[in-house]
């Protein structure tokens, strides 16, 4: 069976999926035809098996979720198969708890690592995903927000007056209309955004598990809510779809319970 893979990322582009949707799909397709000849009923649940023993449930139905959508777009909607069921988390975890969050700043600090120090600030500070933090621009500063296409829709990330304020001098060293660029000059990746906070970490002593970008979107939703209990805001400001997604950060951590159960239970 010959593979339409460039005809298919058309189709995706016209449903205005984003790019990394699309490399994610035309991916999941490369993989299925390494391993089979053809698209059938029988190839797709061996897939689906395949994926499932090898991969985390997530990374097992975004393949699948392409497949079926692969298998739509040939005209072969009989062959698709059900999704593999998640179990989704009642609790936020890996979240950077605000006494690390000041450490990691004030070891930054300490260390004279100026464009760290305000990376951190600015993951933390506007919720931003990392793919969007990377592309954030020194316009924003005037502007108090940038807005930019992700996940489908145009997003509004605003940036806290007081950050501008307190970050707006060592951005005026830059000439890139970037806010933060690579040692090269060059835009950052979400790889090495991640790489950064990983060896950050490992330096001055947080846990590796809360080493990653998204601990501090985390953190920004938590801390969020403890002064601002609007949670349709919060669900603006974090560009979620649907407020169910953000009520998840009204609940306590995994630990946060276990530590509050001790505490009631001493009777």
């Amino acid at each position: 069976m010959k593979i339409k893979l460039k005809e298919f990322e058309e189709v995706l582009l016209d449903e205005e999926r984003s790019s990394n949707t699309i490399d994610a799909y035309t991916c999941s397709v490369r993989i299925f035809f390494e391993r089979y000849e053809k698209i059938s009923k029988q190839n797709m649940l061996a897939f689906k098996k395949w994926q499932m023993e090898k991969w985390k449930p997530k990374t097992a139905n975004n393949r699948i979720a392409a497949m079926n959508k692969y298998c739509e777009f040939i005209g072969k909607p009989e062959c698709k198969v059900r999704g593999v069921k998640i179990h989704q988390n009642s609790v936020v975890e890996n979240v950077i708890s605000i006494e690390e969050y000041n450490k990691l700043l004030q070891e930054l600090q300490e260390d004279g690592n100026e464009k760290g120090y305000w990376m951190i600030q600015y993951l933390a500070k506007t919720g931003a995903r990392v793919s969007e933090f990377i592309n954030l621009t020194k316009d924003a500063l005037d502007k108090g927000y940038c807005e930019m296409w992700t996940k489908g829709k145009i997003r509004r990330i605003y940036i806290p007056e007081e950050l501008i304020n307190e970050s707006r001098d060592f951005f005026n060293n830059s000439d890139s209309k970037l806010l933060f660029v690579n040692k090269n000059g060059k835009k950052y990746t979400a790889k090495g955004i991640a790489s950064n906070i990983k060896r950050w970490a490992k330096k001055y002593g947080i846990r590796d598990e809360v080493a990653h970008p998204h601990a501090f979107r985390h953190l920004y939703a938590i801390e969020f809510l403890k002064r601002n209990s609007n949670i349709a805001l919060l669900a603006d400001l974090m560009g979620h779809s649907s407020v169910q997604t953000t009520s998840i950060y009204l609940r306590l951590s995994q630990q946060e319970q276990q530590k509050q159960l001790n505490e009631a239970m001493r009777w």
